[in-house]
């Protein structure tokens, strides 16, 4: 058996070890399920911060304010920014639930024939599925280098799923 997680092992003449390799899931798939997973969260905490936090004020007066108003657009930028962080650590979160669960991927992800395994193709644990999207934040935070680090991948894998030994691979309709 090969040491290193990024192989598939080697074909021993069991059923199991020969069973054909599953399609990996490119970025464009997954793209697509992440923007069907994270716009509703992000409309949805819009949706508090405007009701709930005062963002309909701000909006308000960020639109009407004369060019020069420096605090209204710190004011927006600020809690919009916070808008966006909140959305994308509620989105790490929903992830690690969703893929450690037996739907093994997110519903935009289950939507669009899309499953997280380990580099073995078992399900992952909750533990795991937590790991991998808490490593999220570094393929995200130098200008989301290690998301887009899939287009070069020979497995299309981003950063968080080297760090974690995930693949994301098509549905086989099981």
């Amino acid at each position: 058996m090969s040491n290193n997680p990024y192989q598939p092992p080697l074909a021993t003449g069991t059923q199991e070890d020969t069973a054909p390799t599953p399609a990996i899931g490119g970025l464009g798939l997954r793209v697509v399920a992440y923007l069907i997973d994270v716009i509703p969260i992000t409309l949805l905490l819009a949706a508090v911060f405007y009701v709930f936090l005062g963002f309909d004020e701000t909006v308000q007066r960020y639109f009407n304010r004369e060019p020069d108003d420096l605090d209204a657009r710190l004011a927006f930028l600020t809690q919009r920014n916070q808008i966006r962080d909140l959305s994308f650590l509620v989105y790490i979160l929903y992830c690690a639930v969703l893929e450690g669960s037996a739907l093994q991927g997110t519903i935009g992800k289950r939507l669009l024939g899309l499953r997280v395994t380990d580099s073995q193709g078992r399900h992952l644990t909750v533990g795991k599925a937590f790991a991998r999207n808490s490593a999220k934040i570094i393929s995200y935070l130098p200008c989301a280098l290690g998301f887009l680090w899939a287009l070069w991948s020979k497995q299309k894998r981003g950063w968080h799923d080297m760090i974690a030994r995930t693949l994301v691979v098509k549905s086989t309709g099981e």
